[in-house]
């Protein structure tokens, strides 16, 4: 290596050709390779660059729904937990209604307020399905 006028590097040259005609040609094919190479990387970066942003995109709307998500199982928590509140208030109610004498039909399936009713209402439509020739 060797310096300049103004005192940048400089590098000497380490081939010799046979010609300059040769130097030329090979200068020539060189450069560009060198110059396809440039925007072959150029052009993958852009590429690059472009598929990062998407990604970022992608992730954002990602975030939204997930965010979006847990909004909603938070108000699908909170609905179940209503709904439970409700359901024991019902069956106290319900309950009460039992001890006063004044049986109710259960809500949503849960058992029975009059469990003693419910066994003679089963027993009478097992009688009554034997004695038409039903099976049970």
């Amino acid at each position: 290596m060797t310096r300049n006028s103004k005192d940048q590097l400089v590098a000497a040259p380490v081939v010799v050709f046979a010609t300059q005609d040769a130097a030329d040609q090979i200068v020539t094919d060189l450069k560009a390779r060198y110059e396809q190479a440039a925007h072959y990387a150029a052009a993958r970066w852009t590429v690059a660059t472009q598929k990062g942003e998407e990604i970022d995109q992608l992730q954002r709307e990602v975030n939204e729904r997930l965010a979006w998500i847990a909004s909603k199982n938070t108000e699908k928590d909170q609905a179940e937990l209503e709904s439970q509140r409700g359901r024991d208030v019902a069956k106290g109610l319900a309950d009460l209604l039992a001890v006063a004498g004044v049986p109710i039909p259960p809500y949503g399936g849960e058992l029975s307020h009059n469990p003693d009713g419910a066994i003679r209402n089963l027993e009478a439509a097992h009688d009554e399905l034997e004695r038409t020739g039903g099976h049970s």
